[in-house]
């Protein structure tokens, strides 16, 4: 198993060279290179702890840019298995569950959170990864480098973020994983969160060793720990909640705990409560979603009650009334008279699919008007391209 992350194409060169690999022509892809400050919506975005976070969301071309680069680019890195998030693998899936697993077995866990991580990457470093991990000349690695970037370090909700986070210590942190395995201990970093773990148990000196050990990494890219969610716990200790990125790993195999199992079965039922008092209101709608997503979860986790809750859930589905009906019979009556070019912009494909997935609710309890105001979509759309053909 490969424990550095490893590039297996040729270097990009030239400015043309990286053109062509994008699909952009050299003076477009410069002039987004030279506006970058002016290409990102920023808000704020609130937390579970309370406090809010900035996002930077990329304006529609510098989004299509950022995401060839990552199918063009970053998605052609193999990546160790001890990086466990942002990563897309069909064939070695990885995100929270995967990431749990890998310590199930464990009797003692220490989990560590950088501080702050993506505002505190800084341009510096970006560049470097694409100049030494690339291989790319540095004329390459600060156009690339500006495109990713925005004042000089790695903006929270640029979809290019996750995968630099996934480099970073693209020279270091292999040299860190390769020592820890030497001493039975596991490793893994889902961007930001990172879990050591061993089926024996460290002294209190050994887990000072590591910890400072991790913070030194980070330390040499200006990160710091965050002390306040760093956890040291052990398997026997009842108190402790011996958790990995949010799930329960107690019995050898991550699960959510039993308090929130019971909290889900809580709301499938006053979903099917709700749903004979009035099944088409919008709180209903947004209610059935919420609880719908959370038994998704417990179906990621294969916990024997999820199927049982779906087919509950099944049994209770949101439908539109008939002002909802009336108002999807004008939306369609608006697209549908949109015409070429316009029609294929990607604000409109998002509408389009949207009133699709609304088609879909509507069907449940007016079948002929749904597949009616499909066909009429059809005739306009039917040849549309896919979000994904509109990015790429």
């Amino acid at each position: 198993m490969k424990l550095a992350p490893h590039y297996p194409n040729n270097p990009i060169a030239s400015v043309e060279a990286l053109a062509i690999t994008l699909g952009i022509h050299p003076k477009l892809l410069l002039d987004l290179s030279n506006k970058i400050d002016n290409s990102y919506t920023s808000f704020l975005t609130p937390q579970k702890n309370g406090k809010e976070r900035l996002v930077h969301e990329p304006k529609y071309e510098l989004k299509k840019l950022q995401k060839r680069i990552n199918s063009r680019i970053f998605e052609k890195v193999e990546y160790p298995e001890y990086l466990q998030g942002g990563i897309k693998d069909e064939n070695n899936p990885r995100d929270y569950v995967a990431n749990a697993l890998r310590h199930s077995h464990a009797n003692q866990i220490i989990c560590i959170d950088i501080k702050q991580f993506y505002p505190n990457i800084k341009s510096e470093y970006v560049s470097k990864i694409f100049q030494h991990f690339f291989k790319f000349p540095a004329h390459i690695a600060e156009l690339l480098t500006k495109i990713v970037t925005l004042h000089n370090r790695v903006p929270q909700g640029a979809c290019t973020s996750s995968y630099i986070a996934n480099l970073l210590f693209y020279d270091t942190e292999y040299l860190l994983v390769s020592e820890l395995q030497k001493h039975n201990i596991q490793y893994s970093r889902l961007l930001d969160d990172i879990t050591l773990s061993t089926q024996t148990t460290l002294t209190k000196e050994q887990e000072t060793f590591y910890i400072k050990k991790i913070a030194a990494l980070f330390k040499k890219y200006e990160l710091k720990i965050n002390g306040r969610k760093t956890r040291i716990e052990h398997r026997a200790n009842p108190e402790a909640s011996f958790e990995v990125t949010g799930l329960w790993i107690g019995h050898k195999k991550p699960k959510s705990r039993k308090e929130e199992r019971r909290f889900i079965r809580q709301l499938v039922f006053m979903c099917e409560r709700e749903y004979k008092v009035n099944r088409c209101s919008e709180k209903y709608h947004e209610r059935w979603n919420e609880v719908s997503g959370k038994v998704a979860k417990l179906q990621r986790l294969q916990h024997v009650q999820a199927k049982k809750l779906r087919e509950r859930l099944s049994l209770v589905l949101p439908v539109y009334d008939e002002p909802m009906q009336k108002q999807l019979i004008q939306e369609t009556k608006k697209l549908v008279k949109v015409t070429a070019p316009q029609n294929q912009r990607i604000g409109n494909i998002k509408r389009v699919n949207s009133l699709y997935y609304r088609l879909g609710i509507l069907g449940r309890n007016n079948k002929s008007l749904a597949n009616s105001l499909r066909l009429q979509l059809n005739k306009v759309y039917g040849n549309k391209q896919t979000k994904k053909e509109i990015w790429e």
